[in-house]
């Protein structure tokens, strides 16, 4: 996988008085974008053999160049430009300081973007985007057109005509179940309890864990475990039938975003007990800290979560392998999801046509790999190139076979000279033909070989048992079998887990290319660990995993997520609480021991000065006496 993190450094946006449609400097008609963006979170080029930066494809193709021809400019340049925080973009909005065609936000602050009407609605003057339309994923694409962001004088505004997905993923329990500082705990039994949001606030590991200095993420974790007998009433409801999946996921949506002062108030004395239990609040270190072991659990958004293990796994970042987990709660957590809004600004049309082109472009599967694969972040986008991307990464028989992305891999047949294919099938213990177990594997730089001439032998490494390492050609028989319908007793990290994305995938691949619904979209892999549990009849969600689940979680995983709303006038009691809970860091048992540590230098002091003044009396008093 190649999935780090990259920072950069990007000039600010500077911009003259007016609407910026052509540019300042050389006085060239050129049509200026303007996008705003989160650090990190589009494709660059890292190498001068690599493909030139996301906004610079954009830029020269073919499609953008003969549009700009066409309303009479010499080009199109993207102004480009990042900020930290979505709070920060919104204040410059209320402001007016913001001039930007495009802006990516999290979900709740294009609801509170959209509710105040600082944005404008998409496809309008005939403009549309094909390729989110054709490719963005359905179920998490209905789920974000479904957000409301009423406004005062119309009530039912969603984002659907407002927002493009971007990235979305889940909030939850990233850990290391080794970690030396659990004072040596089974790492089975770590695994274990950190399926339940309940484990952040188990005294056994005090002192281990970090959550985020983020109001809104940590005060869902707090509204998590605060209501979580009721979280799990409507769970047993779900599970036994009385509640439809439609009243599941809208009470669990309405658990989850309450915000009254009341709620508020109660969620409080979560966070506080909480704050007894933890290493600290934290910005981005965490996902650091963990690989570091300055902590052994981390409250992690998805993303951040597949960097920490990437980097655990990467020698050449770290001395000793980190093999870390991620557990979305058995009980539910958050499902966000980054989006693009337009501002409401002064703009062309044509401005506006090129915005909607450039979210195309972001829109098409091949430019989604491409930054899914430099951020790390799971693309809203489906298709087949996000397909082919993921089998890659994660599918065990991917490993099995992979040479080269442009390779294909090929069993030859002595006694009929045929040459074959190697294709998903043959891993499946249903399809596997063990009449070809002698066949010998091969793979070609050719498209289609003719003879075995064409073939190269498939060499892998084996030990003799004796220590030495030697190459041996691969057989068809050597194709780790999997099945599809295999029993996968709990708890076994050596046990594959048959893993259905069709959910994700659904009417997004191409009909004429070379994946198949329901075929391909399965996935096997041990990033997908099959932890869960089984209480008599009823089979438990599964909870915990590594890179795969992290990235694409069931589709039961899903339903047991939510997304946060804007809190609107409530905010208040949500700013104060979080301020409150701040503003003492230092949990109850330092502020005590600290307040003994004080008290004893002050008595210390006092008796010192006491004791000074007394003897200078004593010394006087012997002098007058004298």
């Amino acid at each position: 996988m190649n999935k780090k993190l990259k920072w950069f450094a990007i000039a600010p946006l500077i911009f003259a008085a007016s609407s910026g449609l052509t540019s300042c400097s050389s006085g060239d008609n050129v049509l200026l974008l303007r996008v705003i963006n989160s650090e990190d979170y589009i494709y660059l080029q890292e190498d001068p053999s690599d493909p030139e930066d996301m906004v610079v494809q954009f830029e020269k193709s073919e499609e953008v160049q003969a549009f700009a021809k066409a309303k009479g400019y010499s080009g199109v340049k993207v102004i480009y430009d990042t900020s930290d925080t979505n709070e920060t973009l919104y204040s410059e909005l209320q402001t007016g300081k913001s001039l930007y065609d495009l802006m990516n936000v999290s979900d709740y602050m294009a609801q509170k973007i959209v509710s105040g009407k600082m944005a404008v609605p998409l496809y309008q003057n005939g403009c549309e985007i094909p390729n989110y339309e054709d490719y963005a994923s359905g179920s998490v694409k209905n789920t974000l057109d479904a957000i409301k962001a009423p406004q005062f004088e119309n009530p039912d505004v969603y984002l659907a005509d407002y927002a493009v997905g971007y990235m979305w993923g889940t909030l939850g329990i990233l850990f290391n179940p080794s970690y030396p500082g659990f004072n040596g705990l089974d790492p089975e039994e770590v695994i274990e309890d950190m399926q339940s949001l309940e484990a952040l606030w188990n005294p056994k590991y005090k002192g281990t864990i970090s959550v985020k200095n983020s109001m809104r993420d940590t005060y869902a974790l707090g509204v998590l475990y605060t209501y979580r007998d009721e979280f799990q009433d409507i769970q047993d409801k779900y599970n036994a039938g009385t509640l439809t999946l439609e009243e599941y996921r809208n009470k669990f949506a309405e658990i989850f975003n309450r915000c009254d002062e009341k709620s508020v108030n109660e969620v409080k004395v979560s966070l506080d007990a909480l704050k007894e239990n933890v290493f600290g609040l934290e910005v981005d270190s965490g996902k650091q800290d963990i690989i570091t072991k300055k902590i052994g659990v981390n409250f992690a958004w998805s993303g951040d979560a597949v960097y920490s293990m990437d980097q655990g796994e990467d020698l050449t970042q770290v001395s000793e392998e980190v093999e870390l987990y991620y557990s979305v709660p058995e009980l539910g957590s958050n499902l966000w999801m980054d989006v693009w809004v337009m501002p409401n600004c002064a703009r062309s049309d044509d401005q506006y046509e090129l915005a909607h082109m450039f979210l195309n472009f972001l829109s098409d599967p091949v430019n989604a790999a491409q930054n899914m694969n430099y951020t790390g972040y799971t693309s809203f986008v489906a298709g087949d190139s996000i397909l082919e991307l993921v089998r890659d990464w994660y599918d065990i028989r991917t490993e099995e076979i992979y040479v080269d992305e442009e390779f294909q891999v090929y069993s030859y047949n002595e006694v009929s000279e045929e040459i074959i294919a190697i294709d998903y099938p043959d891993f499946i213990s249903g399809t596997h033909d063990a009449s070809r177990d002698d066949e010998l594997l091969y793979y070609s730089e050719e498209e289609e070989p003719a003879s075995i001439d064409d073939l190269l032998p498939l060499m892998i490494e084996e030990e003799d048992g004796e220590g030495n390492i030697n190459e041996v050609q691969k057989k068809y028989s050597d194709l780790s079998i999997v099945d599809e319908l295999a029993a996968l007793p709990n708890g076994d990290p050596d046990k594959l887990e048959a893993v259905d994305l069709s959910y994700f995938f659904e009417n997004t691949l191409d009909p004429a290319g070379d994946y198949e619904q329901g075929v391909d979209t399965i996935f096997y892999s041990d990033c997908y660990l099959p932890y869960s549990h089984q209480e008599g009849d009823v089979h438990q969600n599964i909870s915990v995993g590594r890179q795969f689940f992290c990235q694409y979680p069931d589709e039961a995983t899903i339903v047991r997520c939510a997304v946060m709303r804007d809190y609107g006038e409530n905010n208040k009691y949500v700013m104060k609480m979080w301020e409150n809970f701040k503003s003492n860091p230092l949990p109850v048992w330092a502020i005590i021991l600290f307040s003994i540590i004080l008290a004893g230098i002050v008595g210390i002091v006092i008796y010192f000065v006491v004791n000074s003044s007394l003897k200078k009396s004593i010394h006087k008093k012997r002098i007058e006496n004298k």
